[in-house]
């Protein structure tokens, strides 16, 4: 194992007894209080205080009871949090000389101790972390902390504290101390080190008694003791070699020390701590890791308003004027056609439509028995009484139907996704639709009577041919059920839009220029070309690895959309509009993450990124209903939808709120803002401050993430801060509004944490939380000179917010 500049410990002991060390220790108290005696001086120390031990410095504790003092030792329960840094690579980073700090957070408080905060319990988080890239995240958190500690808190020779510091009250402490490290393997003894001194053993005896809390021996011992533990650890010298190279005259010497500080046996100690970081643990009670990860789950780490932040600045020239294309507010997926007869579906659809405006309605199994379709290879039988339900509904409340005429396997899309689902045959239904030119032609005869040719060619019909969910189906059968249907339709509604092929481009690789070359050549063109974006590594050799088939691409729609794009371009196939119809983070309705300021963060990046790439990118799904099955009893599920089953507005449904707020006028972007205005002097910004995953998320199922744990899998938790400059415009003051959504505002799935994940809710619970779950409003003004306007907003991880800035 390689040894590390520093390493954690956990600990639940009540009581430490004065001892010293020769690393640099930082004790942080993560539940109850101590009292902490370093040298002479006495510090109380409670939940998130923490106190640097300097290297050689005596120190001990006991645990106190909430609001009072126990020196009996019979304080209350503690949790301690250790941190030890290798004094000696530390003192090689500074050319061999020792270092000193003065870091206790009892005493100061300042912006270097919160960032002190932030980092320590950072390590603490990724200190089980033993493969991949979490080992370069852990190393780069240990050095970010050196860093801090050795900028900020550290006492230079000649300095106040110094002395003090190192523990040393006089010279000749620091003499004796400094001979017995330097010469700790030799044979020294009592009357060796006295006669040095020019003085008499017996009183250099007393003399270390009383300065340093033991004997000579026991002094000398525990210098070495620390550096023989460094060789059991870390080396695979023999116990024998580990004690002639420190200093003990023999094995049964070594023995004889550590027993007396370790109540074992150096090979029993080396044997027990191997088997220890083999299970990534650092003390014997499970308890203590058990305490451990309840501290990190309920304490989530987050920058604190001092720690550095991420700065983006964006300069905004507003004489830009080009209309504002909301390619995300076009479609919206729902489910099976025999959902829309659902009156919970319609009304939740009813208020999707009022609120976020949506076009196009996209849903699928037109053709199934759920609505009184009977469809065979011969003899299909079809009753169109409950498709005008349907469609009479999606007139009625505005919107326009997209009609994928294939067929999706509903119980897909509920639990953890695997390959064996990312490959459903549903070539049957393909073959179905060919052999059913009879009903193809009733059907669409029927529509054209009922509502009009004129209304049906604004409609979408969609084919697809191999979606994420199946197999493929042979371009050559696709090719001729898109050609009976667009032969069909078009007959009857010249203008109606016809497409496909809901194509996932990581699933058809390098066959995806071979089909829009063969379908370049055919009579029936399609009117749009289709893709679905789920971020899944659809690979064989992924099936015995133990790892989920998430793809860790953290750009994956613009790449997707990107790749087709080329390929329809390189083949000269010019199509009048592209669209992802289906597209989201995960085909999982039981991923909490679906519920939580993840996704709605996920979006708006995603939404901000993707911005006039397609005619329109469809969202998978908007309302959780979809996903409902015997299993889905708690009133968050880790549903896809926009909104829960109970009418509740998640986060992921601010993300569309906030971007459909955008003014008329286009004037910009980067990576996290997208920014408009109304050519007036009305100004709109949507931004997010977005964190993808780290490598926790793909050693696990997805229908296993347990909500208490969430921010443990992305990369980090810091905030940023954003600065938009906007010119040219009036001198004078302006008004700044922020809504925002974050951990603690609208966010259903914290107000859920406030109230016990308690499921039998009332109706008058329901609508609390209906109430509840809404961005914070926060109104501030700033002023504009030179014709110039700056606007700044910090964003926490995962947060979205809409700003709105208005001449006053």
């Amino acid at each position: 194992m390689p040894h590390e500049i520093i390493r954690c410990q956990f600990s639940t002991k009540k009581e430490q007894g004065m001892h010293l060390h020769q690393d640099i220790e930082i004790l942080y108290v993560l539940d109850g209080s101590l009292e902490m005696e370093y040298e002479e001086e006495n510090y109380t120390l409670g939940t998130d205080q923490f106190m640097l031990i300097n290297s050689n410095v005596r120190h001990g504790y006991h645990a106190v009871p909430e609001g009072g003092s126990g020196s009996d030792g019979s304080g209350g329960d503690i949790l301690l949090g250790s941190l030890f840094i290798d004094n000696k690579l530390l003192a090689e980073m500074f050319g061999g000389e020792q270092q000193f700090f003065w870091c206790n957070s009892v005493q100061e408080r300042s912006e270097s101790y919160e960032k002190m905060r932030y980092f320590i319990r950072q390590v603490f988080n990724y200190n089980q972390t033993t493969e991949g890239q979490g080992i370069a995240l852990k190393n780069s958190l240990y050095y970010q902390l050196i860093y801090l500690i050795t900028t900020d808190f550290i006492v230079k020779r000649g300095m106040r504290k110094y002395e003090f510091l190192r523990g040393i009250r006089d010279e000749r402490m620091n003499e004796i101390l400094s001979f017995l490290m330097m010469n700790y393997r030799e044979p020294i003894t009592l009357k060796e080190l006295a006669d040095r001194l020019f003085l008499s053993h017996t009183y250099l005896s007393k003399y270390i008694k009383n300065n340093f809390g033991m004997s000579f021996l026991k002094l000398l011992n525990n210098i070495r003791l620390d550096h023989a533990v460094s060789d059991l650890l870390y080396t695979d010298k023999t116990i024998l070699k580990i004690a002639m190279d420190n200093g003990f005259p023999n094995q049964a010497g070594l023995n004889h020390a550590f027993r007396e500080c370790y109540h074992t046996t150096p090979a029993e100690y080396r044997e027990q701590m191997a088997e220890k970081l083999d299970r990534g643990e650092q003390e014997d009670s499970s308890q203590v890791q058990e305490k451990v990860e309840q501290y990190l789950t309920s304490n989530l780490v987050r920058t604190s308003e001092a720690a550095d932040s991420i700065v983006q600045e964006m300069e905004i020239d507003i004489s830009r004027k080009e209309e504002v294309k909301k390619n995300w507010c076009r479609i919206i997926n729902i489910g099976p056609a025999s959902d829309l007869l659902r009156f919970d579906v319609r009304e939740q659809l009813r208020y999707i439509k009022e609120r976020l405006h949506f076009e196009y309605v996209r849903f699928w199994n037109l053709l199934t028995d759920d609505v009184m379709i009977e469809l065979k290879e011969k003899n299909s039988r079809y009753n169109f009484k409950l498709i005008d339900q349907i469609f009479d509904f999606l007139m009625e409340i505005g919107v326009k139907p997209h009609i994928e005429l294939g067929f999706k396997g509903r119980e897909l899309f509920v639990k953890k996704v695997g390959l064996n689902m990312l490959s459903q045959d549903l070539e049957n239904q393909i073959s179905l639709l060919e052999k059913n030119k009879v009903l193809l032609e009733e059907l669409i005869r029927h529509l054209t009577k009922r509502y009009g040719i004129s209304k049906v060619e604004e409609w979408y019909f969609e084919l697809e041919q191999n979606a994420v969910v199946q197999k493929k189906v042979p371009i050559e059968h696709y090719f001729e059920a898109f050609d009976l249907i667009a032969g069909i339709f078009r007959n009857y509604a010249p203008g109606v839009k016809l497409g496909g092929a809901g194509f996932s481009m990581n699933y058809i690789g390098e066959e995806f220029p071979e089909i829009i070359a063969k379908w370049a050549k055919r009579e029936q063109r399609p009117d749009f070309i289709s893709i679905y974006s789920y971020p899944y590594l659809v690979k064989e050799h992924l099936r015995d690895t133990g790892r989920n088939p998430f793809s860790p691409d953290e750009d994956y729609l613009y790449h997707q959309i990107r790749a087709a794009k080329q390929v329809l371009a390189e083949a000269d196939f010019h199509v009048p509009e592209f669209l992802v119809t289906e597209w989201s983070s995960t085909l999982s309705n039981r991923n909490c993450l679906n519920d939580g300021c993840y996704k709605s963060a996920y979006i708006m990046k995603n939404l901000i990124q993707n911005y006039d790439e397609a005619d329109a990118v469809a969202y998978w799904i908007a309302t959780d209903i979809f996903a409902e099955r015997i299993d889905s009893e708690d009133l968050l599920f880790g549903g896809c939808g926009l909104i829960s089953r109970d009418g509740i507005r998640k986060p992921a449904f601010f993300a569309f709120d906030h971007l459909n707020h955008l003014e008329k006028y286009f004037m910009g972007k980067s990576r996290n803002a997208i920014v408009s205005g109304d050519g007036k002097g009305l100004f709109y910004i949507c931004c997010h401050n977005y964190k993808h995953f780290n490598f926790r998320y793909y050693s696990q199922d997805e229908n296993q993430i347990e909500v208490e744990q969430q921010s443990r899998l992305f990369a980090d938790r810091e905030a940023i801060q954003m600065n938009f400059k906007l010119y040219p415009v009036n001198n004078g003051m302006y008004q700044v509004k922020i809504f925002s959504v974050s951990q603690e505002h609208g966010n259903v799935q914290d107000e859920w944490r406030k109230l016990a994940y308690f499921n039998s809710l009332s109706v008058r619970e329901i609508q609390y939380l209906q109430t509840a779950c809404q961005p914070a409003l926060t109104i501030h003004k700033a002023e504009a000179y030179d014709h110039t306007l700056v606007v700044e907003t910090r964003l926490s991880a995962q947060e979205i917010q809409g700003i709105v800035i208005a001449e006053i």
